[in-house]
């Protein structure tokens, strides 16, 4: 409950923003980000973040994939959460260094040990916001993609 406090507390001044530009009929479908080999960045998320392939799209600069979470590749297939879409890019050198992938982590140590492992870097290594307990955490994949992390303590 206090971790739901703090976060209204800090997004109080963006409510009112929010609620003039909100539709109910609009909802997250994917996150897309792009790479020149996304056979090997699809390699990556599977590998730091225990994702699986639910499904794939033949390009002729590549393979669309299309990456969900789940215990399982059934489950994931079943999410009907956002899917993370790896998209056929020429070179590994986004312009662009805002993450446009969020992912929520439970445990952020075991978690940046992951994509160490699997060839991604820390850009930012986590750090706590406030006095929260919510750690983030700012990472790069090995196609140049930027991404973060959060972690939520338990109530």
């Amino acid at each position: 409950m206090r971790t739901c406090k703090r976060v209204l507390a800090c997004a109080s001044p963006f409510i009112g923003l929010i609620a003039i530009t909100a539709r109910a009929d609009v909802s997250m479908n994917s996150t897309r980000i792009t790479a020149s080999d996304t056979e090997a960045l699809a390699a990556f998320y599977k590998s730091a973040f225990g994702m699986f392939e639910v499904q794939r799209i033949a390009m002729g600069g590549g393979a669309e994939i299309m990456l969900n979470f789940g215990k399982t590749e059934a489950e994931a297939r079943a999410n009907p959460g956002s899917q993370l879409v790896l998209f056929p890019r020429a070179a590994n050198l986004p312009e662009d260094t805002t993450p446009h992938l969020i992912v929520n982590v439970t445990d952020m140590a075991a978690t940046v040990a992951a994509i160490k492992a699997a060839g991604g870097s820390m850009e930012r290594e986590p750090f706590g916001y406030g006095d929260t307990g919510m750690l983030i955490g700012m990472g790069i994949d090995p196609a140049g993609n930027h991404f973060e992390m959060l972690y939520f303590p338990p109530e």
